[in-house]
């Protein structure tokens, strides 16, 4: 009944698009960002909250620094109770600083829901792929324009990313979406010696996250 509920809203502001097929994420996404006519654009996916000063919070990041054209922040997972508190909200909040792609590439430290970005980039997701297209659209972003980067849970996730539960379920495939987003991003920058060290950190990442789901099960 979302559509129904969404109706009874009666603003202006909220636009409810509904696809009779299911076209994916990507695919989503895209739409909502050509549909916006907002200067800048928030992700949040269908299990996941943000935290109820968010907006607040990163609109002071802006003012303060017109040369963000991107911006992340920290989350949890399964913490909603703390997303309703605000006492631990610094008085002071702290700088946000850019990320460098070599951070990005040994490390996605931000996922959609946490990631803000200017209209004006024009950067759209990759319809194309099935995993690894939130990482490949902030590493594609990061080369065009300097990620910010600040160290605040903003929103909480259902679950975390590469666990049990949606696409992220599939460990492998999503493993495999990031080497071929490995090998993509060093053919558009031409750092193809690159692309064995990459590889190897993906399947070295694989092999970790399943010894330690063993460790779990045993």
């Amino acid at each position: 009944r979302t559509g129904e509920v969404i109706r009874t809203i009666g603003s202006q502001l909220v636009k409810y698009t509904r696809n009779e097929q299911n076209q994916g994420p990507s695919f989503c996404r895209n739409m909502g960002m050509r549909l916006a006519n907002s200067s800048w654009i928030l992700f949040l996916d269908a299990d996941d909250i943000f935290h109820n000063a968010k907006i607040e919070i990163l609109n002071t990041c802006l003012v303060n620094n017109s040369a963000i054209k991107a911006i992340g922040h920290a989350f949890t997972v399964k913490d909603h109770t703390l997303l309703e508190k605000n006492d631990w909200i610094p008085a002071k909040l702290p700088e946000p600083k850019p990320i460098t792609i070599f951070q990005l590439l040994l490390r996605n430290r931000m996922v959609t829901p946490s990631l803000g970005v200017a209209a004006s980039n024009h950067i759209f997701f990759n319809e194309t792929m099935k995993n690894a297209e939130d990482h490949d659209f902030i590493l594609r972003t990061a080369e065009q324009y300097n990620i910010w980067y600040l160290d605040i849970p903003l929103c909480s996730l259902s679950r975390l990313p590469l666990t049990a539960g949606g696409l992220s379920s599939h460990r492998w495939n999503m493993r495999r979406g990031e080497i071929n987003m490995y090998i993509n991003y060093c053919k558009r920058n031409k750092l193809y010696l690159l692309i064995p060290f990459l590889v190897l950190l993906s399947l070295g990442k694989h092999v970790r996250n399943r010894l330690v789901l063993k460790n779990e099960v045993d």
